[in-house]
């Protein structure tokens, strides 16, 4: 049975979330934790964990830090963040630590609804990432495929590694890399890495 895997410290906000995403997909196994420490005790279980759903916010586990960790040690579940900040700055911080995708606790059902089975199924390019028009960070300003990109190379994955993951030529991602080099305003892979790196410590 299909599995996902709902983090966040207020229980009513998981009782709403877990009733919505049952409706959608009666089928679905649901695991609930309150905090960081024990979502990764259950990932690190024997239990296949296919989606996760996380509140940035959640007390234990620092933020975008947290996430940072989680995406590191888990690149093959995809996390979708949810929150009630839906500033530019936090939506680029998010993806560029890992998240698949980024909505508002405040999102309509169906959005919801929508984001739950496009993670499931691992259409990354449907996964919604909400963000503004105000974009104060560099990171926000990139494409969804150049998001992916750079979530590779912080993977310490190789260009050849990235495009067969992503199912693109290696061309293209060289292509992907120079231009995300360009918009983030670095000329190295080792100076977008400590750009990440150095979001995440904040």
């Amino acid at each position: 049975m299909t599995q996902m895997l709902l983090v966040d410290d207020n229980p009513l906000i998981r009782l709403g979330l877990r009733q919505l995403i049952k409706a959608a997909r009666p089928k679905l196994n649901v695991l609930e934790t309150g905090s960081y420490s024990e979502a990764r005790a259950i990932l690190r279980s024997p239990e296949k964990i296919a989606l996760v759903m996380m509140d940035i916010g959640i007390s234990d586990g620092s933020g975008f830090v947290g996430l940072f960790q989680l995406s590191s040690e888990f690149p093959n579940v995809p996390i979708i963040v949810i929150s009630t900040c839906l500033d530019a700055d936090s939506v680029g911080r998010a993806v560029a630590c890992g998240a698949a995708g980024y909505i508002s606790k405040s999102a309509p059902c169906d959005v919801i609804e929508r984001t739950l089975k496009s993670g499931l199924a691992r259409d990354w390019v449907q996964v919604p990432i909400v963000a503004t028009a105000r974009q104060t960070n560099p990171i926000a300003a990139l494409s969804p495929a150049q998001l992916r990109v750079l979530n590779g190379l912080r993977r310490g994955l190789r260009n050849k590694q990235i495009a067969f993951e992503l199912g693109l030529t290696e061309r293209t991602v060289k292509a992907y890399v120079s231009t995300l080099y360009k918009k983030l305003g670095v000329s190295s892979r080792t100076q977008a890495l400590n750009l990440v790196q150095g979001m995440a410590a904040e």
